[in-house]
């Protein structure tokens, strides 16, 4: 089942790689910082489409006759590329020194020049793994919560549980100033409330959900933005505020897998670098903390009590494996498995 990390001393494992195959520059075993470049790879600096067929008036089934080069031979500033003779000779030169990469539908196409394509280290830690032609694996230990959206952006920054009442007047003006944060606020944030978090120009911004009409502004936005619970007004789970108060004024970093998709906030902690690739798997069970995902229950959290062998139909239609689930009230419901998010917290103890 789905499941998000939210735990202290916690093994991190972040894969930096290249789209394309290029050169590793690090080893196992060798601590980077943030920046350090993991790997890179020569890509061309521009390419040349030219067109043949219209440009020198051939005809598709004598264009063979008339190139001067193969698809994939390297050429130097000035060589002839394609000549058609006649009484005015037409001619395509190489405007600099390149490579031929394409010859189709009378179109041959040139990459000139070259620059460097290089990921870097978003975060501090050791190489745990090689990933040849393509990057590395960085680990470390520290505290974690996963987040379940994210814009896309990746940030670092002192973290900042901001404490700030968006509702009274007599606060309005008095934002601290979050330049160069990563920033929790609990409050419902409104497109006009992130306007002004914006004007203070933190680096990251962490919320419990997002509003609809935010979707599109956290987009749009240069700040990343990471979504604890999706989308609505759900309010954090305890675990992750308790872990928060002990990322308070602590180096941390906001990781996200790409727009749309899911996000980590970390702060690195004791305990040094591990070279365990794979954490324990937990599972669902008796005990287990949960994040409910069905209405009318949604964002709130609980613990499993029971996890009944048979499954159940509801009112619905619907029949499905169930839990027991006593949410922090102390109220117990019957919820299907499929509508339970299970939070992979640190074990009591």
């Amino acid at each position: 089942m789905s499941k998000v990390i939210i735990r202290s001393g916690q093994p991190i494992y972040k894969q930096v790689r290249l789209s394309q195959p290029g050169t590793v520059l690090v080893r196992t075993g060798q601590e980077v910082k943030v920046g350090d470049v993991v790997a890179e790879a020569a890509i061309p600096g521009k390419f040349q489409v030219f067109d043949i067929v219209n440009h020198l008036h051939i005809p598709p089934s004598r264009l063979e006759q008339h190139l001067k080069r193969l698809n994939g031979e390297e050429v130097r500033k000035g060589d002839v590329i394609a000549q058609k003779p006649g009484l005015i000779t037409r001619i395509f030169r190489a405007s600099q020194d390149g490579r031929i990469v394409s010859m189709r539908e009378g179109r041959v196409t040139l990459a000139m020049g070259e620059q460097k394509l290089q990921v870097r280290a978003p975060i501090a830690g050791t190489v745990v793994e090689l990933i040849p032609g393509f990057g590395a694996v960085i680990g470390l230990t520290g505290n974690l919560i996963q987040g379940v959206w994210s814009n896309g952006l990746n940030a670092s920054g002192s973290f900042t549980r901001l404490e700030f009442d968006f509702t009274d007047p007599q606060q309005r003006g008095r934002l601290p100033d979050l330049k160069d944060k990563i920033v929790f606020s609990g409050a419902i944030i409104t497109p006009e409330r992130l306007r002004l978090l914006m004007v203070k120009k933190p680096n990251g911004i962490v919320l419990p959900s997002l509003v609809p009409s935010l979707i599109e502004e956290a987009l749009r936005s240069s700040v990343a933005v990471m979504s604890l619970t999706g989308f609505g007004d759900q309010e954090a789970d305890p675990v992750s505020l308790e872990l928060m108060g002990k990322m308070q004024d602590q180096e941390a970093f906001l990781l996200s897998d790409g727009e749309g998709q899911t996000a980590e906030l970390i702060t690195p902690g004791e305990g040094g670098q591990t070279s365990a690739l794979f954490d324990e798997e937990v599972r669902l069970g008796v005990g287990s903390l949960v994040r409910l995902l069905g209405e009318p229950y949604l964002g709130s959290t609980g613990k499993v009590v029971e996890l009944p062998e048979r499954a159940e139909r509801f009112a619905s239609g619907l029949t499905a494996k169930v839990a027991v689930v006593e949410r922090q009230e102390g109220t117990l419901i019957r919820v299907p498995v499929t509508n339970l998010l299970l939070l992979d917290v640190n074990p009591k103890g």
